[in-house]
């Protein structure tokens, strides 16, 4: 006996919408499928929109009981064009004839064709690619990527699917996957149903006054959160077309699951024109406003309710230093052999069996920061420098200052192990340098005996005396002022280190790089990345689970250059992070700016209008974007965008909703 309860749960019988009958399929193979349709049937339905979704089958959804084991099957195709009859050409000669008969513009006539003219005039031909075929496993929905035969002989009806049938088939998610989903957040510690959140409806065309009109249902479009976790996705389209509006959604939505399961996610954004950190006209309130309480927002520059995106250049020594390196380049200050022997100035530090030269370091890193006091950056304390120099050089030194001194004061006995303040390290430095300098008549201390410095440090001397080694005046410590406004006094760790342990503790991190230096936006940005992609792989290696994180770039092609190696950090980034639990969402309105190691292994897609062939070219290599070519080259709306997701088979059309902080404020 047939169980019938069976029969009328079984969701494949539930795709088929029997009042939705739009045609037949006439020519079928594995790729392409050209269905016969009627004005009539597209009335009925209220139209039949380009590149909409469509459902064929052989079997009656009424007797599906008796149908045959290999009928039990839907073909879910789409639509990508028109296509002509074969008695196309006689319709179009009947009706030319037919105008050029007519003795008015507005004259209708029941009279001008037979009832079997006007019939046989109403039937046209839709092309249609075949998406794959829906069939029930272990009393499952199921969907394949194919067909496994066609047959020509049988009639297959064509239907345009809505309501909950359409529902099904842009949210279908592959069993097999469904259950992967759970396990992953079952091994997160997540025990309850992490269920999709709606993004947005479905959208077939710019023009939606038909399938979008108010008879008709919105069916609504949701997004798997785990598809978001340890995985690539990219946000492509024009300016204004919706792309920050859909990064902040994503946001959200990760945010939703963190607070809901009580499951850290740490979120990063890159945040280029600060649209994210800082509130605007033009957006319903920023994500640092509506999440305040877990937002923590950088900055380049020193400003209220950011903290310094800056190191401290004293205490990141290396760091700073190639800053005010990249500084003085750019400027083009530089040309003295002093300035460019800064330039190449290493405070690496040598290993501590190597006594020699680290004892130099040590002298390098104290003329290094009195330097860095002389030329204004800020140290938030009173600096002292120590290091340890032989006795016949403090002596000579000593004798210097004494015979420079001119008040009454007791003598100067210093000794640069026992630590100096500023003010006394500058004098020290000065008097060393003279005492080092061979026009200054006295010994040369930095002879073969006494190699207490080297040529990096007698530069550095002569840039903090402002004088070469003839004496004469030179710009000296002036030169690196320029870089000033990069450092910042007021943090005693690395940035990096804070920042990556607010990802740890679930924050969501800002960084608003809308302010600043472009070259050094750059430089702190790959740093980063580069030192929480270390960072997390460092704690996998050790056997560890890495935190979550998802990382946010806006304008990724300022970051992310499709010339770079694949050793670089972003590409590294995207071809490795997801090992290390660390998910990446990139926007950008250039696809072939991208490097193409990056979108080879981007799972989600989020694309809006290109207003370019190339960009459009570029994008068809990928999943089933080609058949939206030319909509995307022509749909200027905001938020109409085509979606493809880690969960979804296929691409699916979608007008994103507009963010409601609404919905996420506590």
């Amino acid at each position: 006996m047939i169980n019938t309860k069976v029969l009328i749960n079984d969701d494949l019988v539930q795709l088929i919408q029997k009042d939705n009958f739009i045609g037949w399929i006439y020519s079928i193979d594995y790729e392409n499928a050209l269905v016969i349709t009627n004005d009539d049937w597209k009335s009925n339905v209220n139209g039949i929109p380009h590149n909409c979704f469509l459902l064929a089958s052989t079997f009656n959804p009424d007797n599906y009981g008796n149908t045959l084991e290999i009928d039990k099957e839907v073909i879910l195709l789409r639509v990508t064009g028109s296509c002509k009859l074969p008695q196309d050409d006689d319709m179009i000669r009947t009706k030319i004839d037919n105008y050029q008969n007519k003795t008015g513009v507005y004259t209708q006539d029941d009279s001008d064709f037979d009832n079997l003219t006007k019939n046989r005039m109403q039937f046209s031909g839709l092309e249609c690619r075949v998406l794959g075929t829906f069939y029930m496993k272990s009393q499952k929905l199921n969907l394949g990527s194919d067909i496994e035969s066609f047959s020509t002989s049988l009639q297959t009806r064509v239907y345009l699917p809505k309501s909950s049938a359409l529902e099904k088939i842009v949210n279908f998610v592959d069993p097999i996957r469904k259950e992967r989903s759970s396990k992953d957040f079952k091994e997160l510690g997540i025990k309850g149903e992490v269920l999709p959140f709606p993004i947005g409806t479905v959208r077939y065309t710019s023009t939606d006054r038909l399938h979008r009109s108010g008879n008709e249902e919105k069916v609504k479009f949701c997004i798997q959160p785990a598809d978001f976790l340890a995985r690539r996705t990219a946000v492509l389209g024009m300016t204004r077309t919706g792309k920050s509006n859909m990064i902040k959604q994503t946001v959200s939505v990760v945010k939703n699951v963190s607070d809901n399961f009580n499951l850290k996610i740490g979120q990063l954004i890159f945040d280029i024109n600060g649209e994210y950190a800082n509130a605007n006209n033009q957006d319903n309130g920023s994500i640092s406003e509506i999440f305040k309480d877990d937002c923590v927002k950088y900055r380049m520059t020193k400003t209220d309710g950011f903290k310094p995106l800056l190191n401290n250049f004293y205490v990141q020594l290396s760091e700073g230093l190639s800053i005010i390196k990249d500084i003085i380049t750019e400027s083009k200050k530089g040309g003295s052999a002093d300035i460019d022997t800064f330039i190449g100035l290493s405070l690496e530090k040598p290993e501590d069996d190597d006594r020699g030269n680290l004892s130099r370091w040590y002298v390098k890193i104290a003329i290094y920061k009195i330097l860095l006091m002389k030329a204004g950056y800020e140290y938030g304390k009173n600096l002292t420098v120590k290091f340890k120099v032989d006795k016949n050089i403090r002596e000579r030194v000593n004798e210097i200052l004494n015979n420079e001194k001119t008040e009454e004061m007791d003598d100067f006995a210093i000794n640069p192990f026992d630590g100096m303040d500023y003010q006394t390290a500058e004098k020290w430095f000065l008097a060393a340098r003279k005492a080092n300098n061979k026009k200054s008549g006295g010994p040369l201390l930095n002879s073969s005996k006494n190699e207490w410095i080297d040529n990096e440090c007698v530069a550095m001397l002569n840039l903090l005396a402002e004088k070469n080694e003839n004496d004469s005046y030179i710009r000296g410590f002036r030169t690196i002022e320029m870089a000033k406004s990069y450092h910042s006094s007021q943090r005693d760790v690395e940035v990096y280190t804070e920042i990556y342990n607010s990802l740890i503790d679930g924050k969501i991190v800002i960084l608003d790089l809308s302010v600043g230096n472009a070259v050094l936006r750059e430089r702190i940005s790959k740093n980063i990345a580069k030192y929480i992609f270390n960072s997390s792989m460092n704690i996998f290696t050790d056997g560890e689970n890495p935190p979550n994180i998802v990382i946010y770039i806006e304008e990724a092609h300022n970051l992310i250059g499709k010339g770079m190696e694949l050793t670089e950090t972003w590409p590294r980034l995207a071809k490795e992070g997801a090992k290390y639990k660390i998910a990446l969402v990139y926007a950008t309105q250039e696809v072939s700016s991208v490097h193409k190691n990056i979108l080879a292994n981007t799972e989600n897609w989020f694309v809006s209008h290109l207003n370019s062939d190339t960009e459009i070219k570029e994008l068809a290599h990928f999943y089933d974007f080609s058949d939206f070519s030319k909509s995307l080259l022509r749909s200027q709306d905001v938020g109409f965008t085509r979606v493809k997701t880690l969960s979804s088979p296929y691409v699916i059309p979608v007008q994103i909703d507009l963010f409601d902080p609404s919905k996420f404020q506590k």
